[in-house]
């Protein structure tokens, strides 16, 4: 589930291959029709309203958003199931990156497509591109960091980070500041130009969202709890339980709202307290 990044649509996507579109959060959805009916791995917006999802029978399907009715554009199959999508920015032509099951890496863009051998054990859960796109780190289900020159696509250092895996990442808004949980529920601050952790702080159970709202971190917990960190220091500022297991989390980036979607099915915005 993605706050597209205007913050004026809402995607998320379903376990039977769909879907579902907000327009407003108060108006029915759309649905768009993935074609496929094995649940869905991913969905991932590139800034210029392209949502994409994934699959677990290696599907990768788009829509473009650039119009009043979205365009559903055709993207090259997959030689595995993709966990995870990231769009490369600051690029001239559309280059996006997935992380498989297998560990392995497979690049996208005008030259058409690369696979590289896996440097995670295991799945790779997590990608993510620094701002000036010049960076990209991955996150496995082996508990690494590992982080590449965005150009050569080839690795620069590589990190023990986590006692299990890493079930998600979130950088800051000025990209010095890297933000790793698990699903111990471990939350660990990186700076991006050392590579070094700079802090640690716990929740309940394991890490199943982290968002933004302002300078302020979000972070869903199994247990169905949110809570807001000051991350300088970090000391949790607020706790409050939503009475249902989190799956995921997105906060939309233009105001102080907060999405989960539960276990029960639900979808809940939150208005998050300044």
């Amino acid at each position: 589930m993605r706050f597209s990044p205007d913050g004026k649509q809402l995607a998320a996507g379903s376990a039977n291959g769909d879907v579902l579109v907000w327009r407003d959060v108060s108006d029915p959805p759309r649905k768009l029709e993935s074609g496929h009916t094995s649940p869905l791995l991913s969905l991932t917006w590139s800034s210029d309203g392209l949502v994409t999802v994934t699959d677990l029978n290696r599907g990768l399907v788009g829509w473009q958003f650039d119009k009043p009715e979205p365009t559903r554009v055709e993207l090259p199959g997959l030689p595995s199931p993709a966990i995870c999508l990231a769009f490369r920015p600051n690029v001239k032509s559309l280059e996006f990156v997935l992380g498989m099951r297998d560990g392995s890496l497979f690049f996208v863009d005008g030259n058409g497509s690369k696979q590289f051998k896996p440097d995670h054990r295991g799945a790779i859960k997590q990608v993510l591109y620094s701002p000036d796109g010049k960076w990209l780190v991955t996150a496995g289900a082996d508990g690494q960091l590992i982080w590449r020159d965005a150009a050569t696509r080839q690795v620069t250092q590589a990190v023990k980070a986590h006692d299990t895996e890493i079930s998600r990442l979130l950088l800051s808004a000025d990209g010095q500041q890297l933000i790793s949980g698990d699903w111990n529920g471990v939350l660990k601050v990186w700076d991006m130009t050392t590579h070094q952790s700079q802090r640690e702080f716990h929740q309940p159970e394991a890490v199943s969202g982290l968002g933004w709202v302002g300078k302020e971190l979000v972070s869903a917990s199994w247990d169905g709890s949110l809570h807001g960190w000051e991350v300088s220091s970090g000391r949790c500022v607020r706790t409050f339980a939503t009475g249902q297991p989190i799956h995921d989390l997105t906060c939309d980036p233009k105001t102080p709202r907060v999405a989960t979607v539960s276990l029960d099915r639900m979808l809940r915005v939150w208005d998050w307290p300044d």
